[in-house]
């Protein structure tokens, strides 16, 4: 049995300066992204109005990954030619990966963190997409993958004495990496973790629920369809072997999942398709290679 004991783990989160306040131009693009009136302009001088995002979107929409013929120089160019949605995902993903900071001990499990994360994004879009039209609850499924295991990157930047005895209980003892991180973290979890970081980011309620359950979609009722499609996109994610760790994490989707995520097996597949064509930029934008 490990001896390692992390106490006092809500307290620590919520003094952590580093992640007490969202960076001015994530809060914006959310704000944008969140407002069914703005459109594909508000979003692109969002993104203009910070040279260094613009400057690593431009980067990746220019990479090989994409392959167009000719140079793209500018945001406004980029969601012409690429659309809103992608722009949209491209500007969140590297804004929330560039907020947590990278060292040779934790580059690897954040690597793998930021890909699954994003391929998480990937399929709770492709499921908000089929079901928008007759589930206004679901908007925001995109976002909600996005950062669901944000807790994962507090407990590597912020506890990363607690990384390898967690491994320890999940490889060698065979708990399940939630089990294994209460065993450490005073009986917290990455999704708890997760949480309280998303509240104090002031995000709104549905997106910081889908973060503390979506291991535990029996706790939130059928309608918050956000914890449902987002527990729905993490065990796809993990089937399909796109996940943060090796063993420990679950691939079956859970019995109490909302019924009105009527999934079928052709939708399953036809979203597979879809996360396997993207796998190329989903592993560069993890690594920060594609910019």
């Amino acid at each position: 049995m490990t001896q390692v004991w992390i106490s006092d783990v809500r307290e620590k989160v919520w003094a952590l300066d580093e992640v007490a306040t969202l960076p001015s131009t994530l809060v914006r693009i959310l704000s944008v992204v969140q407002d069914e009136s703005t459109t594909a302009l508000d979003l692109a001088a969002e993104i203009s109005a910070d040279p260094a995002l613009t400057m690593k979107i431009l980067g990746t929409v220019n990479s090989s990954y994409y392959g167009f013929h000719r140079q793209i120089n500018s945001i406004p160019d980029a969601v012409v030619i690429l659309g809103f949605d992608e722009v949209e995902r491209l500007a969140l993903a590297i804004s929330v990966i560039n907020l947590f900071g990278r060292d040779r001990e934790s580059a690897r499990a954040l690597h793998m963190l930021w890909r699954h994360s994003l391929a998480c994004s990937v399929v709770a879009g492709c499921l908000e997409t089929h079901f928008r039209s007759r589930l206004t609850r679901i908007n925001g499924a995109h976002i909600a993958g996005l950062l669901h295991d944000i807790g994962k990157a507090v407990i590597s930047q912020f506890f990363p004495e607690a990384m390898a005895p967690v491994a320890r209980l999940v490889q060698e003892d065979g708990l399940m990496l939630c089990e294994a991180e209460r065993e450490i973290l005073e009986g917290c979890t990455h999704c708890e973790i997760g949480a309280w970081v998303a509240e104090r980011w002031a995000l709104p309620k549905d997106l910081v629920e889908s973060i503390a359950m979506h291991h535990t979609p029996e706790a939130a009722p059928p309608d918050h369809l956000l914890t449902h499609t987002t527990h729905l996109a993490d065990a796809i994610c993990n089937r399909v072997g796109i996940k943060t760790m090796n063993v420990g994490v679950p691939c079956e989707v859970s019995p109490n999942l909302s019924p009105q995520l009527d999934v079928d097996n052709s939708l399953v597949a036809q979203i597979e398709q879809r996360l396997d064509k993207q796998r190329g930029l989903i592993g560069a934008m993890a690594a920060g290679g594609a910019y």
